[in-house]
């Protein structure tokens, strides 16, 4: 008797019953999202700075009080000679104030000389042409330099068109111009 039970239970996989068909609901057989590492998930973003929110220090769009506070007063303050606004003055930038607020903001060569270039607290310098490995291509390409744009921001850097060097830097408000 031992060895028929012995018998019946070694093949008893194999006499089992037919299996009964199990209710799976429709979710189980959706897309489900892939799961990225985080690391991996960078790795295709854009290179390249993707907005422009200061330069020289100067954030754009701000009140002149919060420029006032983070650059102190001004070497001077005289009219803009295109619109209707005033310009700030510093050693190393040249503000321009309308309507209470930061509107652009410039650098010539010889302030990015003596005090570095910072753009978004990293260091840019026209001069070496290496601009494009920060920015990318420019978005626009004038006669007398190239524009960057990012929102409602835009960056320009002026050339000199007969030697190719840089003659300014310009951050500015993209809808204004």
């Amino acid at each position: 008797m031992n060895v028929i039970i012995l018998l019946v239970s070694l093949l008893s996989s194999y006499l089992s019953p037919s299996v009964q068909r199990e209710y799976v609901p429709a979710a189980f057989f959706s897309m489900q999202p892939q799961v990225v590492l985080a690391f991996e998930h960078n790795l295709g973003l854009n290179p390249y700075i993707s907005s422009f929110d200061s330069l020289a220090g100067a954030a754009l769009f701000t009140s002149k009080e919060e420029l006032l506070l983070s650059k102190g007063v001004p070497l001077s303050i005289s009219p803009d000679p295109w619109q209707e606004c005033l310009e700030y003055q510093y050693a190393d930038l040249t503000a321009g104030i309308c309507g209470g607020i930061v509107t652009y903001i410039h650098v010539n060569p010889a302030q990015a000389g003596t005090y570095g270039l910072i753009l978004n607290g990293v260091s840019l310098n026209p001069a070496d042409n290496t601009a494009r490995e920060l920015l990318g291509e420019p978005d626009f390409i004038a006669d007398d330099g190239d524009v960057y744009i990012r929102g409602s921001a835009a960056l320009k850097i002026y050339r000199n068109p007969f030697t190719g060097e840089w003659d300014g830097i310009d951050l500015f408000d993209a809808n204004a111009s």
